[in-house]
């Protein structure tokens, strides 16, 4: 007896020898290692130290400490973050497709099948990205008929405002509204009000899907775990979020297409959704099939609404909350629009380049904002090196922008908006390859760059410059915090939204 339980102690040490050498040896072998970052717990990792609402502050502060390059582990998977410029660029156009890959993101992929910023690099992703960026030529800014439109509704807010009187106004609303109009001006190539049917309904799916997928709630587990999308019991809350965001964006595309089919004329294509609908025509394989499904149509057009109306409606946000802290700002702006235009001027997109300090402040207001400050994470889909580091196929890697647009060693207080740090000794914008603005890569880079950066770039031009050739902006209630180290986040930055009055310049 007393050799046979000797036998199954020895047996249960080597067993145990056996497994500790195991995970020793994959240890040594597992390249992250060697990657910099927090210390964690053993399972754990780094979660319970992570302060999601500021992960991009938090992000920040580990920049400082670890360098160019770094990871945590989210439970036992390792995440690696790219902190500086130079490796940022290096990851996204010089190693070909190495760091083009996305983590599949399991709820959005539930109302999204197929779209060009969450899917992974494909011949399909590839197709639908090169269909987007040919309608955004044909559509996008530049095109007479756009800018045309973009004016009206412009027209449109500031009799709405001047309507409101002394009326206080919500800038969030302002600012979904006119976007709402640009977008859906693009999309179908016809004005809508603020208060129609479409504008209301592209802001309700916007609204729905953003809050159903937000990676730093608790349903943010489905996507890191997908497995546990089966427990539907634990998760009810994100569950019942993600069947109403399913319809509303279901309900929507639905009706979008049937509408726009209807009277479809491939001699006039009015908007982008024509565009869209001949090239489902027209492109088919060998055998005759159509290559772009109405799941196709459905990513491309979410893509234009959430992308557009999102992003734009938070960088409005900033806008007003730098012209209520700072009205020295605003005047030193409203005087440079003086100087340039008479007041019955309507400011255009060739107007830019007689407003210097204008464009400066942009650049610094994005800068500052860079409001996806994480991007859109990235995936390994091969082994691949960064800064030296060898990092493995299928890793989740995240560029750190809002490190790179704050790096103390390249700005003069990075955590201040100075609207003239964009201009040089002449008054003029700095070149392109100044230290200024190479670090800012708040619209991503190389193939998986923003494609809507021309485009938001110009909607948000057109409506400062109206509302300062118009109007001053007085604050009608009390002013936020603009530190946008606070801002809280999801995939993007949220800065508060203010009341103001719109008080007509004479």
């Amino acid at each position: 007896m007393l050799n046979m339980e000797l036998d199954v102690t020895q047996i249960l040490l080597a067993t145990a020898g056996l497994l500790l050498t195991y995970f020793l040896i994959g240890w040594l072998k597992d390249p992250i290692r060697k990657i910099p970052g927090p210390p964690g717990l053993p399972i754990l990792g780094n979660v319970l130290h992570l302060d999601t609402e500021n992960l991009h502050h938090q992000f920040f502060g580990f920049a400082r400490q670890y360098g160019a390059v770094m990871k945590i582990r989210i439970f036992t998977v390792p995440v690696v973050i790219i902190n500086s410029k130079e490796a940022c660029l290096e990851a996204l156009t010089k190693t070909g497709t190495d760091f083009q890959g996305r983590p599949p993101l399991k709820r959005l992929l539930e109302i999204v099948p197929k779209d060009i910023v969450f899917q992974n690099v494909t011949e399909e992703q590839v197709m639908m990205r090169r269909i987007f960026y040919k309608a955004m030529k044909a559509y996008g800014p530049g095109i007479g008929h756009l800018e045309n439109i973009m004016q009206e509704t412009l027209r449109d807010m500031v009799d709405s405002i001047d309507q409101k009187g002394n009326q206080a106004i919500d800038t969030v609303n302002l600012s979904v509204g006119y976007v709402c109009c640009v977008i859906a001006a693009m999309l179908f190539g016809e004005k809508h009000s603020y208060d129609s049917e479409v504008c209301r309904r592209m802001n309700q799916v916007n609204e729905e899907l953003v809050a159903a997928t937000d990676p730093f709630t608790s349903g943010g587990a489905l996507d890191a775990v997908p497995f546990l999308f089966q427990f539907k019991f634990l998760f009810r809350e994100s569950h019942k979020m993600l069947n109403s965001a399913t319809k509303t964006v279901n309900d929507f595309i639905n009706m979008t297409l049937q509408e726009v089919k209807a009277c479809h004329d491939p001699n006039q294509k009015r908007g982008c959704v024509d565009y869209f609908l001949e090239v489902q025509r027209q492109e088919l394989s060998e055998d005759g099939a159509t290559l772009i499904s109405d799941d196709h149509l459905k990513g491309l057009l979410l893509d234009f609404i959430t992308a557009g109306l999102e992003t734009s409606r938070r960088s409005l946000s900033q806008i007003f909350l730098d012209l209520l802290h700072d009205p020295a700002l605003q005047k030193k702006l409203q005087a440079e629009v003086d100087s340039q235009f008479e007041p019955a001027h309507t400011i255009t997109l060739k107007d830019r380049e007689k407003l210097p300090q204008v464009e400066s402040y942009l650049l610094e207001h994005f800068r500052y904002l860079t409001q996806i400050p994480l991007m859109v994470p990235h995936m390994t889909i091969r082994d691949t090196k960064v800064a030296g580091y060898k990092v493995p196929a299928n890793t989740v890697v995240i560029m750190n922008s809002f490190y790179t647009a704050h790096d103390p060693d390249v700005y003069d207080e990075p955590f201040k908006v100075k609207a003239e740090r964009f201009l040089d000794e002449n008054g003029q914008l700095v070149d392109r390859d100044h230290p200024y603005r190479e670090n800012f890569l708040g619209f991503g880079a190389g193939r998986r760059a923003c494609p809507g950066e021309v485009l938001a770039k110009s909607r948000i031009f057109l409506f400062l410059v109206n509302i300062l050739q118009k109007y001053t902006v007085e604050l009608a209630g009390e002013l936020p915090d603009r530190d946008v180290r606070k801002y809280p986040m999801s995939i993007l930055l949220a800065p508060p939204s203010v009341k103001v009055r719109f008080v007509r310049r004479q």
